[in-house]
């Protein structure tokens, strides 16, 4: 049986099933986190979605996701919409940074963390430059959602 926010969903989240209950950890799989992290994200107009796998590159986590709103109100609502939709599958923030200012929006799920900025911000704080080294998860983006040109202008 699907709830009326799974029909609605304009992404499919099938892929985006974590652990249930009662099994094995081993069976655990944070790359799916990733992805459910970075679909949500898409639902709310997030631009230039970047999975970055930091295994064996940091201690804190294993799955950095790093994404832009058009505004600082945009980059809250991202983060805020993302914790919203992870919480069915049984997801709750470690912690949650930024939100009363809106630059940039930092949602720790433990194993995976969404950083999410205003577009100017983000040109700021290089992450993807930091984990230069660390290999992206292919995703296919939704229409609409990669600005090429991002990167290459500075305000």
């Amino acid at each position: 049986m699907t709830t009326k926010k799974e029909e609605t969903s304009p992404r499919d989240r099938s892929k985006a099933r974590i652990i249930e209950p009662n099994e094995s950890p081993s069976t655990y799989d944070g790359s799916l986190l990733a992805l459910a992290v970075a679909e949500a994200a898409w639902d709310m107009k997030a631009r230039n979605v970047r999975v970055l796998d930091v295994r064996g590159m940091t201690s804190y986590t294993d799955f950095l996701v790093v994404c832009h709103g058009t505004s600082e109100r945009h980059a809250t609502s991202i983060a805020e919409h993302v914790v919203d939709e992870l919480r069915p599958l049984k997801y709750r923030p470690i912690g949650i940074e930024g939100v009363a200012v809106g630059d940039w929006v930092l949602v720790d799920f433990g194993d995976v963390i969404l950083h999410s900025f205003c577009d100017q911000h983000r040109l700021e704080i290089p992450i993807e430059s930091i984990f230069s080294d660390a290999p992206r998860m292919p995703l296919e983006p939704p229409p609409d959602s990669e600005d090429p040109d991002f990167g290459k202008r500075r305000a």
